[in-house]
């Protein structure tokens, strides 16, 4: 499943207005991770998710910290928690991410899920990749509440306003049913590869695409702070240098699926000749090889 990214800002400017510069790199950086997710092929089912996220983090579309910090709430007290080493931490797992996941053991749950130290250093949670695994994960499988989006969202129909229980019980579900139903259209007017619910497929053939030469080495300057990775797809790790400025000059190496392998001119954030896979929407030509 992949965006024009033009057609997307579009058609998203029409239901609610511009974006900002900011909601803008935000939006891009989710459906980068959703472009690279193999789970999420029901398009309504990534409408709904962003529905949430537009909720959830108070239109910004980009992982936040809950106002307040659970002041005044029972998820706010700290917790002091020990990891395999022996060390302690006391956190208070208030509200952080796209879908603001509170208590220690959600945190803890994740935590064993993706294999990291969310329960340790739950500032993680905002981290965008780690942010977006979190939602995905937990919306499919139903880890928040026991309600998945399998179980709103399938052959037989979509129902947007119950699917707010895969978060929060019914807390604003008209509102981001609303919001859901603006998004998918959003979501049809920019598709380019096909989807279920009620896209079209497109025909597949011939072998795999393999890495192909990027036409004469050329250079790039990067259009956003962008993470750069060990492979052509947001599911693969960063590499040490990562992430990108905005303004950063690379060269690029070979071409696949949308992704581009580069090499950072000089050095950035301290490593020199950083190389890895970004993706290609992130790229404008510079201007010594603009029009080539």
């Amino acid at each position: 499943m992949r965006f024009d990214r033009a057609k997307f800002i579009a058609s998203y400017t029409a239901a609610f207005g511009a974006p900002t510069q900011a909601q803008t790199d935000g939006l891009n950086e989710i459906l980068a991770a959703a472009e690279a997710d193999a789970q999420i092929s029901d398009i309504r089912w990534l409408a709904y998710m962003l529905a949430t996220v537009k909720h959830e983090c108070a239109d910004r579309w980009k992982p936040i910290e809950e106002f307040g910090k659970g002041k005044g709430r029972k998820y706010g007290n700290p917790v002091t928690v020990t990891d395999p080493a022996g060390k302690q931490f006391t956190n208070v797992y208030y509200g952080r991410g796209y879908v603001q996941l509170t208590w220690d053991w959600n945190y803890r749950q994740f935590g064993s899920f993706l294999k990291n130290r969310l329960l340790y250093e739950p500032q993680l949670a905002l981290d965008a990749d780690i942010a977006y695994q979190i939602m995905s994960y937990g919306m499919r499988n139903g880890s928040f509440t026991g309600a998945r989006l399998g179980r709103f969202i399938n052959d037989a129909g979509c129902d947007y306003v119950n699917a707010r229980k895969i978060i929060n019980g019914m807390d604003q579900a008209q509102r981001i049913a609303g919001y859901a139903t603006k998004l998918e259209k959003v979501l049809r007017d920019s598709v380019i590869a096909a989807v279920p619910g009620g896209v079209p497929a497109l025909p597949q053939t011939g072998p795999a695409p393999q890495p192909a030469p990027a036409a004469g080495g050329a250079s790039f300057i990067v259009a956003t702070t962008l993470n750069i990775r060990s492979g052509p797809a947001a599911s693969n790790a960063a590499v040490a240098g990562s992430p990108l400025p905005k303004g950063t000059v690379v060269t690029a190496l070979a071409d696949q699926g949308g992704w581009k392998q580069v090499r950072a001119q000089g050095t950035v954030n301290g490593v020199a000749d950083v190389t890895g896979w970004v993706a290609a929407q992130f790229l404008q030509p510079a201007p010594a090889t603009a029009g080539v």
